[in-house]
């Protein structure tokens, strides 16, 4: 063999080699592509879509601390036992998931809020589904606040006063068929909603009517209570509320609330003792105002009082000729975005210690962290 021959065959072997990498490179298998998350700005901040489909979400939710402190002035009945006079803690943790695509009838709406809390008198956290509705042209179908408190849209016009203690409004959770109508400057709603009540075909039944005028928000209420709440056989209770929320001026907001009950019901300014056992009291008037003012971007003070007039009670037997009221106040300081420090102040009284543990002071701090 001389150095030709030895050099041709060198390059034939390095050909082969070279071809067969290049074969190699040619078969492999190429990563799949990735599909990137994308925003979705159609529904607001914070929505993204599903990948794969065009339905957005958003997630969000908060955590939220308690120190409680309370003193009763006025002691109560002997036979009731009495857990005031001392602090109380509670931590609460929620996530809410919105989820929102465009339709041919409009907006699709669904949202799924759960909710843990743990409180002094519990040793390992509750959970459960504080919210679950879905919504689209109109129809509000699911688990969810009342509408006798809040209709979404009418939005925070239900709910009470300013701040910690909101007052006494008839808040309640339902199961519920609602439907939602509006247009211009002016909302509206009725709402079936499941009372408990097994024995007979008849929901209870929410009307609401409001407008918008300038910075002030008018709202009209009526409800039809089935049961009501003394208890199997009372028969039906109605309600009414009025209310206004107006703006004043560039930093203030201002919050009228009055209402009327036929008897003991859970549409009502109602009232818990929190005695063991306890007594709810629903007053036959009520009237409630709040005031808040935003001093600076980062903190708010707000001010808050409710009257009372001749309560009927849980228990039945009509009314109890006893006049309430309370007063609050506090302060809203939120130091940095998604963190809010909050602390206030309740005094409660009704007219006579005899069915009730009144005349007592609550105080409570809070550290809540949204995201």
């Amino acid at each position: 063999m001389n150095i030709k021959s030895l050099l041709l065959g060198s390059a034939a072997a390095m050909v082969a080699v070279s071809g067969a990498s290049a074969a190699d490179a040619i078969i492999a298998a190429e990563p799949e592509p990735v599909e990137y998350v994308r925003v979705c700005d159609a529904f607001g901040s914070g929505y993204f879509y599903i990948p794969g489909t065009e339905t957005c979400l958003r997630i969000s939710g908060n955590v939220r601390f308690r120190l409680g402190f309370e003193e009763e002035i006025t002691s109560p009945p002997a036979a009731a036992a009495d857990a005031k006079n001392s602090y109380d803690t509670a931590t609460r943790a929620r996530v809410q998931v919105s989820a929102k695509s465009d339709t041919e009838w409009g907006e699709l709406h669904s949202y799924i809020r759960l909710q843990a809390e743990n409180s002094s008198t519990a040793q390992s956290a509750t959970f459960a589904m504080d919210q679950g509705y879905i919504e689209i042209a109109g129809l509000h179908v699911g688990y969810d606040d009342s509408a006798w408190a809040y209709s979404t849209n009418g939005g925070l016009t239900g709910y009470g006063a300013h701040g910690i203690f909101g007052g006494n409004y008839g808040f309640t959770k339902s199961n519920m068929i609602q439907y939602q109508f509006g247009g211009g400057n002016w909302f509206g709603a009725i709402s079936l909603e499941d009372d408990g009540v097994m024995t007979t075909y008849t929901p209870d039944i929410i009307g609401r009517l409001g407008g918008v005028v300038g910075g002030v928000t008018i709202f009209a209420l009526a409800a039809y209570d089935e049961q009501g709440t003394a208890g199997a056989g009372a028969g039906s209770e109605w309600s009414a509320k009025l209310g206004l929320n107006a703006d004043i001026g560039a930093n203030g907001n201002l919050r009228l609330q009055g209402f009327y009950a036929s008897g003991a019901t859970r549409f009502g300014a109602n009232v818990t003792d929190g005695l063991t056992p306890s007594t709810t009291y629903t007053p036959e008037w009520s009237i409630l105002g709040s005031y808040q003012h935003q001093f600076t971007p980062e903190v708010a003070l707000y001010v808050a009082g409710q009257w009372f007039s001749d309560f009927y009670t849980s228990a039945g037997g009509g009314q109890t000729g006893l006049d309430g009221w309370r007063a609050s106040g506090g302060i809203s300081w939120d130091p940095v975005d998604n963190l809010n420090f909050g602390v206030a102040i309740n005094y409660f009284d009704l007219d006579a210690p005899v069915n009730s543990g009144n005349g007592d002071w609550r105080v409570i701090a809070e550290m809540v962290r949204s995201f």
